[in-house]
């Protein structure tokens, strides 16, 4: 820059080519998923203590049991009745 705040030659030279990242093409090969490396596809279901439930209702009542807990606990940290 020269004194006047204007952007001269020397400095445009200078300047850091800022680029975005390179996407991968439309077209790449997409690689099947293996269902072995992701518990969600496999059909498990998984409770917050990362047990696995029979089903959804099982899984939803050992999430409720869990965060009942947690709740109880931060209560008598705080030392706050509920």
């Amino acid at each position: 820059m020269d004194e006047n705040g204007e952007i001269n030659a020397d400095a445009k030279d200078e300047a850091i080519d800022v680029q975005a990242p390179q996407s991968e093409p439309a077209n790449a090969e997409l690689k099947p998923l293996d269902p072995a490396s992701n518990p969600f596809m496999n059909g498990e279901i998984r409770t917050l203590d990362g047990e696995i439930a029979g089903d959804e209702f099982a899984a939803d009542a050992v999430n409720y049991q869990v965060l009942l807990g947690k709740i109880d606990t931060l209560l008598e940290r705080l030392k706050l009745d509920a």
